[in-house]
């Protein structure tokens, strides 16, 4: 007879299955098309502006810049609404709330 050693008990993680998979290629692609649409739509809408009003490429720097700005702006609210963090504009402003009731009894002294 063989003495089998069973494996100390640990706890089992749950399969992921085929909707986790497919969730995560969601996410995936549509951080993708949140990035690079803004980018490649502002290079082409310049493009097109350049050759319209005849400059060299005025319009597809510009707009490049305002595309990348955008993508960068479409990050950072995945990012907020994926995470528990809070928006730095609402945090901003509950420092200044904080700051103007911490200063308020002073005013109210003089």
């Amino acid at each position: 007879m063989v003495n089998e050693k069973q494996p100390a008990s640990t706890p089992q993680q749950p399969e992921k299955g085929p909707q986790e998979f497919w969730a995560l290629v969601a996410q995936a692609s549509m951080l993708g098309w949140n990035l690079i649409v803004p980018i490649v739509g502002g290079v082409l809408l310049g493009r097109y502006m350049d050759d319209k009003f005849g400059n060299e490429f005025t319009w597809t720097l510009s707009l490049l810049l305002g595309g990348v700005a955008v993508a960068f702006n479409n990050l950072y609210a995945m990012y907020v609404e994926h995470s528990d963090t809070e928006p730095l504009g609402r945090r901003i402003r509950r420092q200044h709330q904080a700051k103007a009731e911490k200063d308020e009894p002073h005013a109210k002294n003089e």
